[in-house]
């Protein structure tokens, strides 16, 4: 049987008698049948090539699996992928998972390697490629590779591909290019005094009291907070407008809250226009409280800026909290078993990654050698 040949479709605009014109994508199915999709209207998508753009995983997910192993290419795996398992139920990808694969092989993967067949795909030329990605950080060159091996595996288990996951030994480091920053107690408060923003100060002694990611404190709704029990009881996160489960089963576990942060939260609650149980802890005024405000703009206009007003030089973002609290947590001889379950950690051995010790402990630590350079007493006579 000959190989399949990938298919462009073609993308028309159609005008309607009510409302803006729609682009629509026709195309042939596995069947050989037409057939076709609307893309969005041209408010949505002014020109054409905006409209492509938008459906291109459409297209590719339907230029499904070539008849013949070994001569399906990279684009046409990863469009039987989309078909069959990126949002399967049963894989339970969660909503920023599938945006991630969706982002990935749209911007890196489908461009450098969408026409090469799967089986001329060689560790050594992926491993060249992905250190050719100098504007990635390590950790995400990691994720293009993980994404690309899931999709070998994925080949295999189908019976689209036969032999190894070529994917499987290539070397990719996600080692951090510089440690992360952390703060001390007084820094943190240096920066507080500086913050005239109340909404900002609140988010900022929340994360510093709680190590919560930022998804998660952009997923909090006051039904989640127990001010009775002071507990947090984790249900979700948010990122960008999407609603995600928690990153592991041991982040959907609650934390405690301490009595100081809330009271701040519930000072915080009789300001906010959005004090119902349904809304968002964090809710936006610009989205007339429907959506929790962006974190990263309040990271950058205000955090930042009056970290510079208190003289703090180490770079700050939202995960700086969290690795601060861990260090503070283990400089204070606190249990690692604790510690994890704080900071919801799968394993003790994440919590140690994120405590760090500074120069004087190190400084300290070596002081029980010292008496390695105590010159001894000369015996007399």
């Amino acid at each position: 049987m000959p190989a399949t040949r990938y298919q462009e479709g073609t993308i028309t605009r159609i005008h309607r008698a009510k409302g803006p014109d729609v682009w629509v994508f026709r195309y042939r199915d596995e069947n050989r049948k037409h057939r076709a999709r609307t893309i969005g209207t041209i408010q949505d998508y002014p020109t054409v090539a905006d409209a492509k753009r938008a459906n291109d995983n459409f297209r590719a997910s339907v230029n499904v699996a070539r008849e013949r192993a070994g001569k399906m290419t990279v684009r046409d795996a990863w469009g039987h992928f989309q078909l069959h398992e990126l949002r399967d139920p049963d894989v339970d990808r969660s909503p920023t998972t599938i945006q991630n694969y969706l982002d990935y092989f749209k911007g890196r993967i489908i461009p450098d390697w969408g026409n090469t067949p799967l089986d001329e795909v060689k560790p050594v030329a992926v491993e060249k490629w992905l250190r050719s990605m100098t504007d990635l950080a390590p950790g995400t060159r990691a994720k293009v590779r993980n994404h690309l091996s899931s999709l070998f595996s994925h080949c295999i288990r189908h019976e689209l591909y036969k032999g190894e996951n070529p994917i499987k030994t290539v070397r990719q480091s996600a080692k951090r290019l510089r440690e992360p920053d952390v703060l001390t107690v007084a820094e943190m408060l240096s920066v507080l005094d500086h913050l005239q923003v109340p909404v900002v100060t609140v988010m900022v002694k929340t994360a510093a009291a709680t190590a919560l990611r930022r998804s998660e404190m952009r997923g909090l709704k006051w039904a989640d907070l127990d001010f009775e029990r002071l507990w947090f009881n984790l249900r979700r996160g948010k990122v960008g407008k999407c609603e995600t489960k928690m990153k592991t089963e041991a982040s959907r576990k609650g934390i405690p809250m301490l009595p100081e942060l809330a009271e701040v939260l519930q000072d915080w609650r009789t300001k906010t226009p959005y004090p119902r149980d349904e809304d968002w802890v964090f809710a936006s005024p610009f989205t007339d409280g429907k959506q929790p405000y962006w974190f990263d703009p309040m990271l950058t206009d205000y955090v930042r800026p009056a970290a510079a007003k208190a003289g703090v030089t180490k770079r700050i973002g939202w995960h700086t909290f969290r690795h601060s609290l861990a260090t503070l947590l283990g400089r204070s001889g606190e249990d690692i078993k604790v510690v994890q379950e704080l900071l919801r950690h799968a394993n003790a051995r994440m919590t140690q990654v994120y405590q760090h010790a500074d120069r004087d402990d190190k400084r300290s630590a070596l002081s029980h050698v010292s008496g390695l350079f105590v010159v001894p007493a000369r015996k007399a006579g």
